[in-house]
């Protein structure tokens, strides 16, 4: 508790400097020939209603089976950062610090907990950096365009997290190629001693750099026991990953994956045991997400779809949740001094093994966000 009550102490004026002062893309908090501190982040309100139920009202991920109608507003998905630049090390050596938090509380929508999302430091001399720290993934390394900042699309086609990691990246002038050591994060991966291995190699194209595309692959152990038997599962991935430009203001996006138990990426896909012969297997599974963006001056709208698959159904139980899918669509339009309100819709679809019913849930998010 002392521990909290020091974090909220030690941000206080950081938050009060950035409600005074004016809006930019980020706060300059310090600005010395040692150090350069900037503060960003946004305030952000939600207030959501959907028809049916999902997995969570708070971050909604798939639709579950029911037909009563939820609402809810928050604040929890409010973020705030800091970035710490400096000294220069010997070798001409670079050094940044980034810090960021957010609001998140899956316990409760009212009675809020700073959470930790990015801690980490980088080094960086030209073309090398080293980034030791919790940080996403290497592994479908970006995300959807979406107001659902904690449902995020995962277990639904979007697969990359965040977690902490060892990792090396070389940029040349128009390719890329990083290795990381992460986290094995669950338990049975722990037990192996091995942390998880990704890599990715990106490639940039175009006059203005501006067509980016990237192949990832992610490789771990994870131990499970059963009846004095252990077994090693393998995790295994491999995803494709497209930024897109058509025009000025379109823009496609989108990443497509594939592997087996790769639940530690937040996807449904984990172990299946065969009781009869006592055998542990990863369950294989498909999984996609792509949208358009579109920019105008002071609006910026999106369509997209995404999906998450199960493949093979001998692996599966009864009633399992096999396939989610969803289409979502939204606008924000920015009224001016980093002020601006967003309407997204999202319509969720669920099917369950050997059941004919499937779950379908329709969900309107309201967004009020102020940045800095």
């Amino acid at each position: 508790m002392h521990q909290k009550h020091l974090l909220l102490f030690c941000l206080a004026p950081i938050i009060f400097i950035s409600l005074v002062s004016p809006a930019s893309a980020a706060v300059k908090l310090v600005d010395t020939e040692t150090y350069t501190v900037d503060l960003y982040g946004f305030f952000k309100f939600d207030a959501t209603l959907q028809d049916n139920p999902t997995n969570s009202l708070i971050a909604p991920r798939f639709a579950v089976s029911g037909d009563q109608s939820t609402t809810g507003f928050t604040a929890m998905h409010s973020r705030f950062g800091l970035n710490i630049a400096g000294p220069q090390l010997p070798g001409d050596w670079k050094v940044k610090g980034t810090l960021e938090l957010d609001l998140f509380d899956a316990s409760s929508r009212n009675q809020m907990q700073f959470r930790t999302r990015h801690v980490f430091l980088t080094l960086s001399k030209g073309t090398v950096s080293i980034l030791a720290g919790q940080f996403w993934d290497l592994f479908s390394p970006i995300g959807p365009r979406t107001m659902m900042t904690n449902g995020y699309m995962w277990n639904t086609g979007n697969l990359g997290f965040r977690r902490a990691q060892l990792r090396v990246t070389v940029a040349q002038e128009n390719f890329n190629f990083a290795f990381s050591l992460n986290d094995p994060t669950l338990q049975g991966a722990i037990s192996t001693g091995l942390p998880i291995l990704q890599a990715r190699l990106g490639l940039t194209l175009g006059d203005k750099k501006q067509y980016k595309m990237g192949l990832s692959a992610a490789y771990g152990k994870d131990r499970h026991t059963a009846f004095d038997v252990e077994t090693d599962v393998d995790i295994v991935g491999v995803s494709l990953d497209w930024i897109i430009p058509a025009t000025d203001n379109l823009v496609v996006q989108g990443e497509f994956g594939m592997g087996e138990n790769l639940s530690v990426f937040l996807s449904r896909a984990g172990v299946f045991q065969d009781t009869p012969i006592n055998t542990f297997d990863g369950v294989n599974v498909m999984s996609f997400w792509a949208e358009i963006l579109y920019k105008l001056k002071k609006s910026s709208l999106w369509l997209g779809y995404a999906f998450e698959n199960l493949t093979e159904d001998k692996q599966l139980g009864l009633g399992t949740l096999q396939d989610t899918s969803c289409i979502f669509s939204g606008i924000q339009y920015h009224v001016g001094g980093k002020v601006s309100f967003a309407l997204e819709y999202t319509h969720f679809l669920s099917s369950y093994l050997q059941v004919n019913d499937k779950a379908k849930t329709n969900q309107f998010i309201f967004s009020a966000i102020y940045g800095f």
